[in-house]
């Protein structure tokens, strides 16, 4: 059965539709990125949405290896010279690795998915090529807080993608609650309300996720409020995702500091969306 399900989503990887709503992740062969790949998989069935993997061949690394002076040291101790070569080998082991993992993760989620290699800078290549209809999974732990929220500015406000950041250390598997009974206590999806018809349109779209998932919604009040007490009163709350409205953040190193303090994803709009209708389970299929 299981055989028979990977053919079925290696089959549509390779007929990927570009106008499909897309959960766009970077991947690596980390236990981080298979948590946070585990979420774009939840995420993905919750939207009917297709899952799309990137693994970036780093050029900084690849550069680095070709320099005469450049040395690699083993878990072992030995010391011996960088070879681009062999570098690039590496690499595209760990690719075919990646693409194993989401090939697994993908058919327990039920979701289509697709693979890509692209070479470069890896949050910049992930950013590439995004639409607004595309959601861009990003560990702020992967980078600077700078360099993350320079590229949470160029998907949301640019390409007018959504971007789901997810900071170290922080609880994924209660970000996406299977249905609860009445009165169950759980980890929901929470909106920030600032006020505007961008902020409401905002908690709709987070209202509908929440039913779609069957769980607990709330709006954070954020009048007068600063990103930091915003977090603080999510942590507080016990909050699974916090949806935001991107540009209501303020300098470039707010998202990650808000991903970090908040202690659960952040799901940032790039852009005003219609929320779909909750599905049922017959729409849902089995």
């Amino acid at each position: 059965m299981m055989a028979a399900r990977d053919k079925r989503h290696t089959q549509a990887a390779q007929t990927e539709d570009p106008a499909a709503t897309r959960i766009v992740i970077g991947l690596d062969t980390s236990f981080l990125t298979r948590e946070a790949l585990s979420l774009a998989a939840r995420l993905a069935a919750s939207m009917d949405a297709r899952l799309k993997g990137i693994f970036v061949e780093d050029e900084n690394l690849l550069a680095l290896s070709s320099l005469p002076f450049a040395r690699e040291v083993s878990f072992s101790g030995e010391v011996r010279e960088l070879d681009p070569e062999r570098m690039l080998r590496a690499m595209r082991a760990q690719a075919e690795s990646a693409r194993r993992v989401l090939a697994r993760v993908a058919a327990e989620a039920h979701v289509d998915w697709s693979f890509d290699v692209k070479r470069g800078r890896p949050l910049t290549s992930i950013v590439a090529g995004a639409s607004a209809d595309d959601t861009l999974v990003i560990r702020s732990a992967s980078a600077p807080s700078q360099e993350v929220g320079r590229t949470v500015r160029a998907a949301t406000l640019d390409a007018h993608a959504d971007v789901l950041l997810v900071a170290r250390g922080i609880g994924l598997k209660g970000a996406f609650t299977a249905a609860l009974p009445p009165g169950a206590a759980g980890r929901g999806v929470a909106s920030i309300d600032e006020g505007s018809s961008i902020g409401e349109s905002c908690a709709a779209f987070a209202e509908t996720l929440a039913a779609r998932i069957g769980a607990p919604f709330r709006r954070l009040g954020a009048k007068g409020r600063s990103p930091a007490d915003i977090a603080a009163a999510a942590r507080t709350a016990g909050v699974g995702l916090l949806i935001v409205n991107a540009g209501w953040l303020g300098d470039d190193e707010d998202a990650a500091r808000l991903s970090a303090a908040a202690g659960c994803p952040i799901l940032l709009l790039g852009a005003e969306r219609e929320p779909r209708p909750a599905s049922s389970p017959a729409e849902k299929g089995d």
